[in-house]
C-alpha cells in the first residue's frame, strides 16, 4: 500500500470506542469522518433497539452502503475515516475490496464493553445486544491487514499510539493527505 489518501475503517463491537477514536483520528488527519451506524436502514435500527440481533441478511445493505462510501472516497482520491463493526472476515474482505483501505481494530475486554454500554443511554444498540456481537465476531487472522489497538487506553493515547504505528507503515503520513 502506498501513502496516498487512505480510507481508515475503525472496527470493533458496540462500546469499543469506534466513534470517539474515528472522530479524533479524522481530526488529526484533517479528513472527513463517517459514522457507519448512520448507514443502517431503518428496519435494522428498529430491530437492534428491540434487542434483536442482526443477521447477515440484515447487514448486507448496510455493508453495501459503507462499501459505496469507501469506493467514492477512493474514486475522489480523498482520505476518510469510517466506523464499522466489521465483525466477520467476509465483511472485512468486502470493505477492503475497493483498495486503499486500512482496517483498525479497537480491542476491548468484554467487562469493559459491558460497563461502557451500561453508561450509554441514548443509543439504539442496547447493552443486551453485546453478547450477539461477541458471538458473531470472527477473530482477526494474521494475514488480514489490520492494525490492532488497545481500546482500554485513553483516547488521546490511542491516537498517539495509532499514529506512531501508522507512520511506521506509511512514512509520508506526517504530511496531510492532500500533500501526499
Amino acid at each position: 500500500m502506498n501513502d496516498y489518501p487512505l480510507v481508515w475503517v475503525i472496527m470493533g463491537v458496540a462500546g469499543s470506542g469506534k466513534t470517539v477514536i474515528g472522530r479524533r483520528l479524522a481530526e488529526r488527519l484533517d479528513c472527513d469522518f463517517l459514522e457507519g451506524d448512520r448507514r443502517h436502514p431503518w428496519p435494522n435500527i428498529i430491530k437492534m433497539h428491540s434487542q434483536q440481533p442482526l443477521q447477515d441478511e440484515d447487514r448486507h445493505q448496510w455493508l453495501v452502503e459503507i462499501e459505496a462510501d469507501i469506493q467514492r472516497a477512493v474514486d475522489r482520491n480523498r482520505e476518510i475515516v469510517i466506523t464499522c463493526s466489521a465483525l466477520k472476515a467476509s465483511y472485512r474482505e468486502q470493505l477492503i475490496a475497493p483498495g486503499r483501505v486500512q482496517l483498525v481494530w479497537l480491542k476491548v475486554p468484554k467487562r469493559e464493553l459491558e460497563q461502557r454500554l451500561a453508561r450509554r443511554l441514548s443509543h439504539y444498540m442496547q447493552p443486551e445486544m453485546l453478547e450477539s456481537q461477541l458471538t458473531t465476531f470472527e477473530p482477526i487472522h494474521p494475514a488480514e491487514n489490520v492494525i490492532t489497538v488497545d481500546g482500554l487506553l485513553p483516547p488521546a493515547e490511542i491516537i498517539h499510539e495509532l499514529l506512531k504505528h501508522i507512520i511506521t507503515l506509511f512514512p509520508n503520513m506526517e504530511k496531510v493527505w492532500w500533500q501526499r
